[in-house]
Parts: C-alpha cells; structure tokens; sequence
C-alpha cells in the first residue's frame, strides 16, 4: 500500500505549487467526507493525488488517506510510517507504482468525467457517428452490401483471401502466404478486418457486412484522439468538444471513413491521431513537472507504459501503409523545434528525445520481426521508424552541445536543416536499396499518380485558389490558419512543448495536402483541434463564451458548464446560429461527398442484373466498365476484385475508339459484359465506340457504322447505364445490284429499353453483300440504289431474313433469299 507521508514528500518536491491544493483538501477533510467541488484543486492535480495514494474515494465522495501524514509532510516533519516500507525490492516498488498509476488514471477519469462534459462528448461523439454513417442506405440494400467507392473492394478480397485459408489468427507468416505479393503493401490493414471477422464470428459470406463498420470506429477512435489531445494541450473541455465536433463536420475526413470505406485511410488516420495524442502526453507530462524534477519524466513507469503504446502503434502503422514514412515527417519536425525551444529555455534536450527515441526504436524492433520472420511489408516503411530514432538522437545530441556552448537556437535549426543532405548521403551509401525504394514511395506519394482527382493540389484552381480547400475542411481550414499563425508565433516567443506537437505536425500535413489534397484526410485531426480553438475564441469575441487561455500555464481546468448561471435562452440561440454558420458548409459537403463515393441505384440495379444473367450463362463473367468502378461491378458479379488495372488500361480505349468491334475478339475468353456509364455534360465524339453504343444501342448513324460484336442486353430505369454483351454476330449476306446500299433493320426489345436495331452495308461490284448483327429477330432488308452521286428512290422492304439466337451466339452466317 502506497505511504501518504512519503507520496505527499515527493509530490512536493517536484511540484511544490501543489502545497495549496493540500491546504484545501485538508481543510474539508476536517469535517468528514467530501465531494471534489468542496476543494479548490484542479482535475489533473486531484487526479495526482489520487493516482499517488494521497486521497481516497469513499463511495461519491473522498477522504485524506492519512491526515497527519499528509500534515507532518506539508510541515518537513517526519512521521511514524514513514520507514514502515523501507527494504522492499525494486520490482515490489516498480509493481506498486504501475498499480498506483493505473489506479490513478482510472479514478481522475471518474473525477474528470463530470455531467456536462459526459453530456458534451458523447453528443459530439454521437454527432461524428451520424455523419460517418449518412449513406448507410446506399451500403446496406436488401440483403446485398455495396461498399462505396473502388479500393475498399481490394481491401475486402484480400480480407475473404484470410477468410478462406482461416490460418491460426496470429500465425504471421502463413498470413503472409495467403496474402501473396499484397504481403509487402498494406498486410496489418487486411489483416485487422480479417480479425474483425473473426471477432464477430462470420465467414467469408458476411465478411463485407463487418468491414464495412471498421471505418466508422476507426473515425470514433481518432474524434476520442482528438479530444484528448485537445484537452492535454489546454486544459480546456470546451476547446476539447468543440475540437471533436468540428472533426465531425469535416468532409477531408469523412470522405475516407464514412461507413462502408474500408481501406487503408482510416486505419491510418488512427495509428497517426494515436501517435500523436501518445506525443503529447509525453510533452504534457514533462513540462507540467517541477523544474527540479523534470528528470522523473524519465524515471516514471507510466512514460514507459506510453513509450511501448507507441511503440506498438509505429509498428502498426509501418505495416498499414507502405507510404507510412511520410506520416513520421511530422514528429520528426517537431523533435528538431523541441531540441531548439529546449535549447533556448535553458531545458535538457535529452530528456523529451528520449522517449520518442525509444518508442520509434521499439516500433522499428516490433516491424523488423515482422519483417524478416514473417515476410510482411517492404524494407523502406519498416526501417522508417528507424532512421527517424537515428534522426532524433543526432538532433538531441547537437542541441546539448551547442546548449553547453551557448549558441543559439535558431543554429540548431540550420544545422538541422542541413543535415538532411549527409544524412540521405549516408542511406543511400549504407543502404541504397532502401534510399532508392524511398525516394520512390516519396515522389509516387506526393508528386505520382497524376491525372486521379485526390492527386491536385488542396489550392486547385478549379474552384479558385482560395476557395479550392472548401471540399476538404468546409470552413474550417479558415480558422485553422489564423490559430496555426497565433500558435506559432507563440512557440517562437515562449517555450510551448505541447502546442510545439501541434504545430509540428499540422504545419507537415497540410503542407501535404497542399501538394495533394489527398492528404487532407490525415490532416483534419489537427485541423480540428486548431478550428476547436478559433470556434470558442470567436464565440468569446461576442461575450457568448469565457476567452481561451490556451498558453503559460493551465494547471487550472476550464470545465464545460452546459448551464452557465445567467445564460437566456436567447444567448443559447446565438450560440447555436454562430456554430451553425461556421458549419454550414460541411453539415452539406460531408454527405454530399460520401455520397459521391457511394453506389447509386442504378449501379446495384446493373449489378444485380449482371450477377443474375452470368449465373444463367457459360462464359465469361467478368464486367468491363470505368476503372474508378471495376472493383465494385466485379465484385458483386464474380467476387474478382482484386485489381482494376485491366480496366484502367483497355475501358477509355475502347469507348473512344470509333472502330469498337475491333475489341470483340480480344474480349472472347475474358470480358463477359461491357457497363457504359452515361457520360453527363460531355460531347462525345459522333464517331466514337461511346456514341454508337451508348447513344445508338449499336445501330448505324450518320457518322459511325454503329456496331455488329456488341450486344445490348440491359438498360437501367434512369437510362443512366447500358449493360452490353460481347457476341460473335451473326452475319446476313446476300446477293444484290453492285455497289448499292443496304440497311438491314429490327426491333429488339430487352430490360428496360425497345428500339430499332440497324446495320447498313454496301454491296460490292459483283453485288454481293454481307453486314454482322449483334441481335436475333426477323430483319427487314432495305435497297437503296446509287444512280451518280445522288441515291434513287428508297424500295423498301424488298426481303426478311430470321436470325436465331445460335447464329449470334455462335457467328454463323444467314443468307437472305432472292
């Protein structure tokens, strides 16, 4: 059991402020129990003296472990039970300061968690759950999940790939094996919704029903992040809701975590929000100790138990996301700003290095096992955690010597700066695999891919530079700038550990997203907490709320009071329309673009179609359409969809080009169905394979000789898709006048749509003549014949001919009667 005499001694020497908070506490525990609101003491204080055994819980209320103890240490005096522990051993004394500390996190939860902020968080959380699951109708349909979008389809059968070799759920290497080449991409990720599936206990059938949710919590995990870090960085719960509530209302990240979108995005989104709230602790906890006891941020058990939770998560993270090197960018800045503040506040830079060395040397440690025993991930994302270990301790090292020789900072930023050219000197001469393979994920992360949407810059022009980041932060980005600005300018000023983490990091990432908006995802966390500021500052400016003190030093919660004294109904309102007005935007722009994603109905309408019609026929099934929809036609047909390479390379070729028969060969034995999506508010090409199949069903126009291969099969309700088969064509040959033209004409009629089907050809100099035909049914023969350059009377129906179904099928030839 912890000695309240000898707890209150060493709480006292590293934070002698704290001598107050005992006066009070002792001072109300004169007259029996008593609740937290009878002291003046704040939360994390309180927390303390719970967590080191000081203050005990007594049912709702609390009473002073030993009061004479806690007197006689207040006094320097020393106390009978002082000694009475001496002699135990270093693993008794390390056991009891684990079990003390988790204690104590528990109990300053319980303190922390009042009515207001339980009522605040949890609506805020239930306000990201709601726009997380907006388009939870366009998912789940009747028995069928349509996942949203292209890639969560790569995702998913990799996922039924796990499913369906079933090995031992932490056999690494035999996952490994089931997931083939997709080993060394993003393993943790299908990995994580295998385990999901079998944590809720389905097979292969049900396994997009449960991955389809990993999203959702993945968004709860980073808002609760977010929230955390918020609160950590200032001491404020209404900075801290706001911060969460805002992350709701971002479409940057609700487009990758909206309910449905499984891939690597959101698994990513909480391995850096993690990262970053296990940062912050650390920052945190170091600049609240007592000058003289900054040293036990190093000897306290907890630091650890934080340094190998992030250890855990860089490990988790390397395996997630072959570009994961690019989310260590940010910690690796803020570990080079830290050593310089340090340098200039008189600080040891080695004391803050030190965890975040040993978190990224564990994570790297915990990645390389997997890596070379397991074959997971490729070498680049696995040595990441590595080199930025390396990068910090030399950043560590040149800040304590140019301290010891009272250079300044500003020196340190310079050198560091410079030293990324050695430093990429020395990988490429030591490991030049792994410097080519990062240069490569580099430039292919930032500058590849070009011609993909998520691959502009977040400042396109096409909506104008300034108002290019409205799709990704609403605006939000809009307070986030000034606040980023203010908060800088204060790191500059004044020695800021915590708001150094922020400013490090976001400064990183939405300089990303500047480069490619699609980094704009991982930026919105930060972007929260930074709008969560400038929210509440705003509301401050109009008297609504008390002024942010987000600086100096905060040890005084601000707790969120719901029902402030005094506050009319009328302030209320005011409240609400000036969040509401912020808001407005995104409360559109985050349904609106996971709608975006979504499947309409009339794609699951084809799909279902197609998945009907297949199971009726032999051949191929394999759906041809947009490659930005492959996966999920394929998917829902054939269960294929691991790639949509075939599409991104033969789809656009084959609707632009004006001869699309040319294909119908090389379709034979791999493309069972072709799915042409209307093309809105383009003109395509008269001529094109768009046009004569799209908007001629086949049949021949003005411009094109419309199409013989190329079956129309179906047609959506909207008209807005045509589901075409790849046939052989039946070929009507006869005999005529030389050189006139014929046009051999039907009605068909199938799903969703009846129209005449014609072909027209020209018979030769010896008149014979012969046209293939995609469709069966009784054909009507048209002459038209060429007197000069001017053509004669039209006779009409001068012949029939019956095509059968084989004959299309099959490419037989019909011969029209004379």
């Amino acid at each position: 059991m912890a000695d309240p005499h000898a707890a209150t001694r060493e709480l006292l020497k590293e934070r002698p402020a704290v001598e107050s908070a005992l006066e009070s506490i002792l001072e109300a525990d004169e007259s029996g129990p008593w609740e937290f609101d009878d002291v003046d003491v704040d939360s994390g204080t309180f927390g303390e003296l719970v967590s080191r055994g000081i203050v005990e819980r007594e049912g709702d209320e609390y009473r002073v472990a030993d009061r004479e103890a806690v007197r006689a240490a207040l006094e320097g005096e020393t106390y009978g039970s002082a000694e009475a522990d001496q002699g135990g051993s270093v693993h008794d004394d390390v056991v009891e300061a684990l079990v003390g500390a988790v204690t104590g996190i528990v109990r300053d939860w319980r303190v922390t968690f009042h009515r207001d902020i339980v009522i605040g968080l949890s609506g805020a959380l239930l306000c990201l759950f709601a726009f997380r699951i907006v388009t939870i109708g366009s998912v789940f349909r009747d028995g069928r999940v349509v996942l949203p979008g292209n890639d969560p389809y790569y995702y998913l059968y990799w996922v039924e790939q796990l499913a369906a070799a079933d090995p031992a759920p932490f056999a690494f290497e035999t996952i490994a094996e089931a997931l083939g080449g997709r080993a060394t991409g993003e393993p943790f990720v299908h990995t994580l919704g295998w385990w999901a599936t079998k944590l809720v206990g389905v097979g292969i059938e049900d396994a997009v029903a449960v991955v389809a949710w990993i999203p959702v919590v993945a968004a709860l995990i980073v808002g609760i992040g977010v929230y955390l870090v918020a609160l950590w960085t200032m001491n404020d719960e209404r900075i801290a809701v706001a911060s969460v509530l805002v992350f709701a209302l971002l479409p940057g990240h609700a487009l990758y975590s909206g309910i449905g979108f499984f891939d690597h995005h959101a698994i990513d989104y909480v391995w850096l929000t993690l990262s970053i709230v296990g940062v912050t602790w650390l920052a945190r906890d170091h600049e609240t100790r007592h000058s003289e006891a900054r040293l036990g941020h190093l000897t306290s058990p907890i630091t650890w138990l934080v340094v190998a939770g992030l250890g855990i998560v860089f490990a988790a993270m390397a395996h997630s996301w072959n570009g994961s090197p690019i989310l260590l960018v940010g910690l690796a800045v803020y570990a080079t700003l830290r050593a310089a503040s340090d340098i200039r506040a008189g600080w040891n830079p080695m004391i803050a290095a030190t965890p975040i060395v040993g978190a990224l040397g564990f994570g790297f440690s915990l990645a390389y096992v997997l890596h070379s025993q397991a074959g997971w991930q490729e070498p680049v994302a696995v040595y990441a955690p590595g080199l930025v270990a390396f990068g910090v301790v030399l950043v560590a090292v040149v800040a304590v010597v140019l301290q010891r020789l009272g250079v300044h900072p500003g020196v340190h930023l310079g050198i560091s700066a410079l030293s990324i050219i050695p430093f990429w000197i020395g990988v490429n001469r030591f490991f030049p695999e792994i410097g080519s393979r990062l240069a490569q994920r580099i430039s292919g992360s930032l500058l590849g891919r070009e011609g993909i949407i998520e691959t502009q810059s977040l400042f396109t022009t096409e909506l104008g530079v300034i108002l290019g980041p409205i799709p990704h932060f609403g605006w939000f980005l809009f307070l986030t700038v000034p606040a980023l600005v203010w908060l800088t300018w204060h790191c500059v000023r004044s020695h800021e550990p915590r708001w150094l983490v922020i400013v490090g990091y976001t400064t990183v990432l939405v300089g990303f997203a500047i480069i490619q908006n699609r980094f704009a995802g991982e930026a919105t966390a930060l972007v929260a907490i930074c709008s969560g500021l400038s929210l509440v500052y705003l509301l401050s400016i109009i008297d609504l709320a008390k002024r942010p003190s987000p600086f100096g030093d905060r040890s005084k919660r601000v707790r969120l009071n719901l029902y402030p004294d005094g506050f009319s109904w009328q302030e209320v309102a005011y409240v609400t329309a000036s969040i509401l007005l912020v808001a407005s935007l995104s409360l559109f722009m985050v349904p609106a673009a996971m709608d975006n994603l979504a499947a309409t109905d009339e794609e699951v309408e084809a799909i279902e179609w197609i998945d009907a019609d297949a199971a009726d026929r032999e051949g191929p099934d394999y759906v041809l359409t947009e490659w930005g929809r492959s996966r999920m036609f394929n998917y829902g047909v054939n269960g294929q969809s691991s790639s949509y390479a075939y599409a991104q390379a033969t789809y656009e070729p084959f609707v632009n080009d004006p001869n699309p028969d040319s294909y119908a060969d090389e379709f034979q034995d791999r493309v069972g169905y072709v799915a042409i999506h209307e093309i809105e508010d383009a003109d395509a090409p008269p001529n094109s394979g768009y046009a004569q199949l799209f908007e001629a069903n086949g049949s021949t126009t003005p411009a094109a000789n419309g199409s013989g291969r190329f079956q129309l099969a179906y047609v959506t309700n909207d008209d807005g898709i045509k589901v075409f088969r790849p046939m052989n064509g039946a070929m009507i040959a006869g005999q005529t006048a030389p050189n006139a033209t014929l046009t051999v004409e039907t009605n068909v009629t199938v799903p969703g749509a009846s129209f005449a089907y014609e072909r027209r050809t020209t018979a030769d100099t010896n008149g014979s003549y012969a046209v293939v035909v995609a469709h069966p049914g009784e054909y009507t023969v048209e002459l038209e014949r060429d007197s000069s350059e001017e053509a004669t009377e039209t006779t009409e129906g001068n012949r029939t001919v019956t095509v059968p179904e084989s004959a299309v099928s099959d490419g037989e030839r019909v011969a029209v009667a004379d």
